[in-house]
């Protein structure tokens, strides 16, 4: 079993996204949201100059939309990547 590092990558100065291979966590938000990677959460960016990012389980069982300051969308896509490599459909499982 590969170990996936721990990444925490903030969306605006006031708040942040957290994943340690096993959850995925928003910090700073009113409703905070807690995503297991059974769950398999995936991010999803808006076309365009949309600053909203999609946090969505898979099959679309929950999702939360959050605000991010566009300077930050690479970081935030690599994240994305890493996610898309764990769980149950990745190859970091």
């Amino acid at each position: 079993m590969t170990r996936t590092p721990f990444s925490a990558v903030p969306l605006t100065d006031s708040t942040m996204l957290s994943f340690d291979g096993s959850v995925l966590e928003v910090f700073g938000e009113i409703d905070a949201g807690r995503y297991h990677i059974w769950e398999e959460p995936r991010l999803e960016f808006r076309p365009g100059r949309s600053r909203m990012l999609v946090i969505r389980t898979r099959p679309n069982r929950r999702r939360q939309s959050v605000f991010y300051d566009p300077s930050r969308r690479a970081g935030l896509q690599a994240l994305a990547e890493q996610l898309g490599r764990s769980g149950p459909g990745g190859s970091a499982s």
